[in-house]
């Protein structure tokens, strides 16, 4: 992962096992030649950037890199990148697990097996399945996902449309959660393949559903070939969950999709078809106020670019205890923050916000320095989402 500052590429992240890796790149690194060529200035984009990386599997490419007032001569060749669909799996408490599934992809189901089957040997008996910001993927997947929790013959989901006839997918008895108490995790970003596990997860009341309304995306498409070698993808069905409601909300207030209708779980509990999937414990306390929203936005840029240099000249100390060191220069980030405050905003206004303004630019700080993996872990420490899982996981 890179971003583009002070028109010179920076890495952010390095993937583990990825061709950078191998060629001992390293986070902060700063990619200044590419094949002898100059790779800085005005011209660098993001496009520039991937089309000049990337490129056929087992080519070379020279690479000089800046690091550390050194310049150093890397060669990496290129080679798919491995892109895992769960970011973060660990213990939250004794006996509670934790998934944070990003995608479906075709790798999903046999990752989750492995995750699920080394949280039960570290002794979890409850599990956290974090679908936020997830916008689905493989149905096939999120199908083999479903069926991990349920027992046997259950509908996971069911697919209909005009002219194509419904078909129902069911669970096989063969999963290896089908116990264990479970809460899903969801957002407004939650779509598609993951509607279609937390709705099968609330209708068949195997688990509760913590968060905001998901997303409603739940149209299956079908590509048709063209004769002049293009494809035309149609609409020819949606999603429905086991009680019968349609994933896919309605694109206009005339559509046939009744917000009142009541369907019933299997234990007789009353949701309703609006389109997404409601949870049953509704989180709204990650809303930003106006003024905190408005200042933000307003100096995004310099933040990052702030954010990037603290953590790019003090990588060694963050790397070895990020806590205590952003604990014993939170005077120093909030002089780099109030600085920016170049209008007419009373001090005292901004002061109201000190705390929020302080931990928003630490996750910017860390979000360049930790991996994925550790990166979630930080965040799940204060996440409102994952205590009311966590309360309700314990009763």
């Amino acid at each position: 992962q890179f971003t583009i500052i002070r028109d010179t590429v920076m890495v952010i992240k390095v993937i583990d096992d990825g061709p950078s890796q191998k060629a001992d790149i390293l986070a902060g690194d700063r990619i200044i030649g590419v094949n002898s060529e100059n790779f800085t200035g005005k011209k660098i984009n993001t496009s520039v950037v991937m089309n000049t990386l990337r490129g056929k599997r087992g080519e070379k490419v020279e690479l000089k890199i800046f690091r550390k007032n050194k310049e150093y001569k890397k060669t990496l060749y290129r080679d798919a990148i491995p892109l895992n669909s769960i970011e973060a799996s660990y213990l939250i408490k004794d006996n509670i697990g934790y998934i944070k599934l990003d995608k479906f992809s075709a790798t999903t189901y046999n990752e989750f097996k492995d995750d699920i089957s080394d949280l039960k040997k570290q002794g979890a008996t409850k599990l956290v399945l974090d679908l936020r910001n997830n916008g689905g993927g493989y149905l096939g997947q999120a199908v083999d996902v479903t069926n991990e929790f349920l027992d046997g013959n259950l509908e996971i989901v069911s697919t209909e449309g005009n002219s194509r006839s419904k078909q129902t997918y069911y669970s096989n008895n063969k999963g290896k959660f089908k116990k264990g108490d479970i809460v899903i995790l969801i957002d407004e970003q939650t779509a598609s393949a993951s509607e279609i596990v937390a709705g099968a997860i609330q209708d068949h009341d195997r688990g509760y559903i913590v968060g905001k309304k998901s997303y409603g995306k739940g149209l299956v498409g079908e590509d048709f070939l063209l004769n002049d070698g293009g494809a035309i993808r149609i609409t020819i069905a949606k999603y429905y969950t086991p009680s019968g409601r349609c994933i896919q909300k309605p694109y206009r207030s005339s559509d046939t999709i009744i917000a009142s209708q009541e369907f019933k779980t299997k234990g007789g509990r009353v949701v309703f078809s609006e389109g997404g999937i409601t949870p049953d414990y509704v989180i709204s306390s990650d809303i930003m106020s106006d003024f905190e929203s408005d200042f933000w936005n307003k100096n995004y840029n310099a933040l990052y670019e702030m954010a990037f240099d603290f953590a790019d000249n003090n990588r060694i100390k963050l790397e070895a205890n990020y806590n205590d060191f952003l604990d014993n220069n939170r005077g120093v980030i909030w002089s780099k923050i109030i600085s920016l405050n170049n209008t007419d905003i009373s001090k005292e206004k901004m002061l109201e916000f000190e705390n929020n303004f302080i931990t928003f630019f630490e996750k910017m700080v860390l979000n360049h320095v930790l991996s994925t993996e550790d990166l979630i872990y930080y965040y799940n420490k204060d996440d409102d989402y994952l205590k009311k899982a966590v309360e309700i996981l314990l009763i």
